[in-house]
């Protein structure tokens, strides 16, 4: 438009290009946002039959980064005789081992304790699986290797729910840490939360 001298034109743009550079540095921020915590889709991400190893060290990675978003100290082993994760909280200290696509097989559900065993590390064993592809939770026989074994299953969908419920403010750090230290099946949902209250108000 012409007469960019008219005063109510001149404040009316100047008035637009500021909102518009707002908009762009909100838009900015927003999308910062989002790539740092990529890892909440693609922990829950299902596994193609086109997807290679190093898409399954992408899945550990984004594990990884989860948990140094809340103030864990992280570290991703070089060897395949050891756990995919070590992650530490202050004096607790978890040895994760990720699984990704199909079922986890009974032999591979003792490798977070098989490796913790023959690598004599003092770790609390957790095994995660991303159970997207075909949505099967742990089955007895595998909560029963893990019960007997003193090791935790956690599928990668209740690891984000207890991720945004702490988040939220919903959980506590602590109650967060104390869900993972658990053996057998580790849940976050609210039935499970409230037992582990009245376990430690007993």
């Amino acid at each position: 438009m012409k007469h960019r001298e008219i005063p109510e034109l001149i404040e009316a743009d100047s008035f637009y290009r500021k909102k518009r550079n707002e908009t762009r540095k909100a838009l900015e921020k927003v999308k910062k946002l989002e790539a740092k915590f990529y890892f909440l889709d693609r922990i829950v991400q299902p596994r193609k039959d086109t997807d290679t190893k190093k898409d399954d060290v992408e899945l550990e990675f984004a594990i990884l980064d989860l948990f140094k978003s809340i103030g864990f100290k992280c570290e991703k082993p070089t060897s395949d005789a050891d756990v995919d994760v070590k992650a530490k909280f202050k004096e607790i200290y978890f040895g994760i081992e990720v699984k990704n696509g199909k079922y986890v097989g009974e032999n591979d559900t003792f490798q977070p304790f098989k490796h913790k065993l023959l690598n004599d590390d003092t770790f609390h064993p957790i095994l995660i699986f991303n159970n997207a592809r075909d949505r099967k939770g742990w089955d007895l026989p595998r909560i029963k290797i893990a019960v007997n074994m003193k090791f935790g299953l956690l599928l990668a969908s209740e690891l984000k729910k207890g991720y945004l419920k702490l988040k939220k403010g919903k959980i506590t750090i602590g109650q967060f840490i104390t869900q993972l230290q658990k053996i057998g099946e580790i849940k976050f949902s609210r039935k499970e939360m409230d037992k582990a209250y009245k376990s430690e108000a007993s």
